[in-house]
């Protein structure tokens, strides 16, 4: 259990965040008029609001029909630009398991004119780094032409344009890159400014033997949407029938083209004749019902045009014509479920790319009992993406590019972690050695506390934190998604040194070796002991119980998690790692900043005050710390001697001269004594015993 606990620690931090001040969640209603201004995706574009500032000398916006975005004229009528909201054409998500929804402008020219981020749910910003560094990163796209290559926090290599990493939010910038440039390229695209761009390329695995049912769900092949009844308002009295009749709608749907999949599906005659009439660029759309309403709909054929379903991908759009239908009464595997209505369609005109998720998007509707042909209308969407089992690209894949630029933009540091993380496996792993000399041993902790702090928190930003416990809780209840959890490279490689060093040596060797800010507490009470400072220490009546305080703090904060996400995340604040690594404490509020100072302050005069009370962090690792496989090495002897105990910082050692697992720090010095004949009694003792026996037997 521990083992996926660790893994999965690396997600986003999922929640909802508070909407930036000035600024509405995006929407995407129907276009509605305000005198020379136009409500888009939410947001009124008018001369105060985000339209104007990212299409500047706009004056006026009038929504493009039949498409998500708007375009922009001058006091004379003149077009200036287009206007997209980014949700209405792309779907990616940032650090939060969630999408930066972010307002870009495009000129007639093909030229950003601006971007704006209106709505996000970054911890990392509404806790941590001002907003306004996002805003300035956002910024530095003004100008860049629509498709221009752009790198992100590397060097820029052959006519690409640089833009810097924001310290501390990699994956919220590389998010936020991939935002624009999407964005900005399918609306340039769709207005025609912009060539389009072919798909990567790709190819069906193609298979002659029909797969059955079973094999084609568990191999992912088909996409489902499933509409309730009460999504379509039929609760209450009157619509029993309806409700008792299962769902409004259930709907199964995939791309046929492949062998094993179509000839599953149509029988080997109906899709041996389909396959033959496709021309290049146009694919086979299988869709199955079942439900009390009908995803054909009474007058399926209005004007020739299917209108309850379509495909939508990006800014692309499939509506299928009588044309395009043909009836499917049955599914040809044996073993497939019984549906009320089939339909094979063909996408026409190379707007389906089979290598892309796509959205099936289903209009509903249902009498409102408001006059004779008044209707309710509903939109529901599901996204698919054919697997890769049988659709393979040969190419990059363009929806799975964050965390590899993640990787790929961190190499060189990412290699340093690994390398600085298994030397201090090797310390611990070669211990006899280690331990076999107190000076060697203080010697090393020392080196790997200067690292730890000045290397691992300053340089390289790897302070694990509570956060990714809080996440483990969240990726249980919603999404899980393992490409987010890859998104931090040095989060990744940490927890899985965390997850191998807890079970075996505990969770001491995370917190007294790497932890950074551990390393800065303890290195900041050595600096206290250099300027003879006075050296404070609780009663053991008080320590003996304000140790459990941490255990406190890490269940307040999973309850209020639970309760309200982005309220977890700032109380989360109680660590103060981002206001010592990735925030300067100063240029916070002033109570992070005191609260930092407090801490920072008090270690000085205490040995980890922090580590040892509050650290939910610290708590959740002595957990399945306390079961670790092996610890200090001790005696019977070591139940009557105080010399380990009197030098045990963290107060680890009980009475009886055992350890504490969950207190212990791994500093080993006990262990040093452990093996020091010049120190451990029964040793010393053994020693004088050897020595007195020298003499007589050389006479």
């Amino acid at each position: 259990m521990f083992a996926i606990l660790i893994a999965a620690m690396l997600a986003a931090l999922a929640g909802e965040g508070d909407t930036p001040a000035g600024s509405a969640i995006p929407q995407v209603p129907g276009t509605t008029a305000y005198g020379h201004s136009e409500r888009v995706g939410g947001l009124e574009c008018d001369t105060t609001d985000p339209c104007s500032d990212v299409l500047p000398g706009a004056v006026r916006f009038v929504r493009v029909e039949g498409k998500p975005y708007a375009e922009g004229l001058d006091a004379q009528g003149k077009r200036v630009g287009w206007v997209v909201l980014s949700n209405d054409v792309v779907d990616i998500k940032g650090y939060s398991g969630k999408p930066l929804s972010t307002l870009v402008g495009l000129t007639w020219e093909g030229n950003i004119a601006g971007g704006k981020v209106v709505h996000h749910s970054e911890p990392i910003l509404l806790v941590g780094i001002p907003e306004q560094e996002l805003q300035d990163f956002v910024g530095e796209y003004t100008g860049l032409p629509a498709g221009a290559p752009v790198t992100v926090g590397g060097e820029a290599q052959g006519g690409e344009r640089k833009v810097d990493i924001v310290s501390g939010a990699t994956v919220t910038v590389l998010a936020q890159n991939r935002t624009i440039i999407d964005s900005v390229k399918a609306l340039a695209e769709d207005v025609g400014v912009l060539e389009r761009v072919p798909p990567v390329p790709g190819h069906w695995i193609e298979e002659e033997q029909p797969w059955t049912w079973k094999q084609m769900e568990k191999r992912g092949v088909f996409g489902r949407l499933t509409v309730a009844q009460a999504e379509m308002g039929v609760t209450g009295q009157g619509y029993q029938d309806q409700v008792d009749g299962g769902p409004f709608l259930d709907l199964w749907f995939t791309i046929a083209d492949a062998p094993q999949i179509g000839r599953a599906l149509l029988g080997e005659h109906l899709y041996a004749r389909a396959r033959a009439s496709l021309a290049e660029g146009e694919h086979l759309v299988v869709i199955l019902g079942n439900g009390t309403s009908s995803f054909k709909g009474s007058g399926f054929v209005r004007g020739g045009i299917f209108d309850r379903v379509r495909i939508e991908q990006g800014l692309s759009g499939v509506l299928f014509r009588d044309l395009d239908y043909t009836n499917l009464s049955e599914v040809a595997a044996p073993d497939a479920p019984a549906f009320k209505e089939g339909a094979l369609f063909v996408a026409r005109q190379a707007r389906l790319d089979p290598g892309r998720s796509f959205d099936l998007v289903f209009l509903g509707s249902r009498f409102d009992g408001k006059g004779g042909y008044s209707r309710e209308f509903h939109t529901f969407k599901a996204s698919h993406r054919m697997p890769k089992a049988v659709y393979a690209l040969d190419g990059p894949d363009p929806e799975s590019l964050i965390w590899r630029q993640a990787w790929s933009h961190n190499r060189v540091q990412v290699g340093l972690t690994v390398a600085w993380l298994l030397a201090v496996i090797a310390v611990f792993a070669g211990r006899r050695w280690t331990t076999s000399g107190m000076a060697r041993l203080q010697r090393l902790h020392l080196g790997f506390l200067l690292f730890a702090f000045l290397g691992g928190g300053l340089w390289l930003g790897v302070q694990p934190s509570v956060t990714q416990i809080l996440t483990f809780v969240g990726s249980l209840v919603h999404e899980w998604r393992w490409g987010l959890f890859l998104s931090e490279p040095f989060l990744f490689v940490t927890w899985i040194f965390i997850a191998i060093v807890t079970l075996v040596w505990g969770r001491g060797v995370f917190c007294g070796w790497t932890c950074p800010y551990g390393a800065m507490s303890e290195l900041l009470y050595k600096l206290g002991r250099l300027l003879r400072l006075p050296h404070g220490e609780l009663p053991d009546a008080i320590h003996l119980k304000l140790r459990h305080l941490r255990y406190l703090v890490l269940l307040a904060l999973v309850g209020v998690y639970l309760w309200d996400p982005i309220l977890g995340e700032k109380a989360a604040e109680v660590e103060p790692f981002k206001s010592t690594f990735f925030v300067s404490f100063w240029t916070r509020e002033w109570f992070f900043a005191g609260w930092w100072l407090l801490l920072a302050g008090g270690s000085l005069f205490y040995w980890r005050p922090f580590c040892r009370y509050l650290c939910p962090l610290g708590a959740g690792l002595a957990i399945p710390g306390s079961l670790r496989l092996s610890g200090p090495y001790r005696r019977d002897f070591c139940s009557k001697c105080k010399i380990c105990t009197r030098g045990c910082e963290p107060r680890a050692i009980r009475p009886d001269g055992t350890i504490d697992p969950r207190e212990c720090l791994s500093c080993m010095e006990c262990e040093a004594n452990w093996r020091d004949d010049q120190v451990c009694p029964p040793l010393v003792k053994a020693r004088r015993d050897r020595e007195r026996a020298a003499p007589a037997e050389a006479r």
